[in-house]
């Protein structure tokens, strides 16, 4: 090479992004900070998954892991460019996503304990918290009609309700039409989300039954149709007996 000859050409900078984001996040406290954040919320998305709804759990660990991604980004921006304005509104925008994390785990904790507040443990359908929210007492309506005639041997069936709010009227004409009977009855307010059934059709009354009580449920369906006669073409049998881990007889109101 002569002596004219500027030398060789400069090299490009070796660090990819990809170097630059592994460099950030060993070295960077800013980063750390994000991961613990990221971490916390995630772990609350669990949370919910076994108290609430897994669906919503699982958008909470995706916008947590999709924030945390977001962050590290707009760390390295912040590091690497000299425009005052540009660093300034990604730190803006940081600091929001943070505050959301934090908002998101603190609303999480009080929901899970306390349920408070009402609105966020309703959105993300705390088990815990929905038969004491805006409840009304159970109360069994004393059937009044024909047709239903008081037998002691029914005693030996104890019948478990479980209605959705919407249906919470009809389940109390059920239940005072099956004591009537001398049926023995409990009644508890759920989603039905945890019932095995192809049919969730609003309006289904569904009586589903343990091997021994399958005698019982012809007459059950007759009282169940009795107490609730503008719903008893929807009130079914399911075709086989079941486990069941309440009662002897379920009567699921969708």
């Amino acid at each position: 090479m002569s002596e004219g000859s500027s030398g060789p050409n400069p090299k490009l900078p070796e660090s990819s992004v990809y170097h630059e984001f592994i460099k950030v996040g060993l070295e960077d406290p800013f980063i750390r900070g994000i991961v613990g954040v990221v971490a916390i919320a995630t772990a609350a998305g669990f949370a919910i998954s076994i108290l609430g709804d897994p669906i919503r759990a699982a958008l909470a660990v995706g916008l947590s892991l999709m924030f945390g991604v977001i962050l590290a980004v707009l760390r390295v921006l912040m590091n690497n460019l000299n425009s005052a304005f540009v660093r300034g509104l990604c730190f803006l925008a940081a600091s929001v996503i943070v505050g959301v994390f934090l908002l998101m785990i603190v609303l999480t904790f009080t929901a899970a304990t306390i349920c408070w507040p009402t609105p966020y443990s309703r959105m993300i359908q705390l088990r815990a918290c929905v038969t004491t929210t805006d409840s009304t007492p159970f109360t069994p309506s004393a059937y009044t009609g024909k047709g239903i005639t008081l037998d002691p041997a029914n005693a030996a069936t104890p019948i478990y309700i479980f209605y959705r709010r919407a249906r919470q009227p009809d389940a109390e004409q059920i239940a005072g039409a099956l004591m009537a009977g001398g049926y023995p009855v409990q009644s508890v307010e759920s989603d039905l989300n945890e019932v095995v059934t192809d049919n969730r059709t609003p309006g289904l009354t569904l009586i589903k039954f343990k091997p021994e009580a399958q005698p019982a449920t012809a007459e059950v369906q007759r009282i169940v149709r009795l107490a609730t006669p503008t719903r008893a073409p929807m009130v079914t049998l399911f075709p086989t007996a079941s486990a069941l881990s309440r009662g002897a007889i379920q009567v699921d109101l969708f």
